[in-house]
């Protein structure tokens, strides 16, 4: 659809969006977040250490510690998400 609209060849946009999403996780991983406007912000949040429970078994366990990738959409987003539907 991209290489239709955009007169291009289906490799070369496949080329650049594989480039895009190096940028994209390189950016994201050297300052732990990337805005994107009019599409949103992308942020590494942490979530501490907890206890967990093994519902079957009522064994308490430790959940360790990880970062997470987090998404907000920007209002335009939103807006052209709610007009589409």
């Amino acid at each position: 659809m991209i290489s239709e609209r955009a007169g291009i060849s289906k490799q070369t946009v496949r080329e650049i969006i594989y480039a895009f999403a190096d940028v994209w996780t390189e950016e994201i991983l050297t300052n732990g977040e990337l805005t994107l406007d009019n599409i949103g912000d992308f942020l590494i949040e942490h979530r501490p250490g907890r206890q967990g429970l093994n519902t079957d078994t009522r064994e308490v366990f430790m959940v360790p510690p990880r970062d997470y990738l987090s998404f907000t959409p920007a209002q335009d987003l939103i807006n052209w998400s709610n007009k589409s539907s």
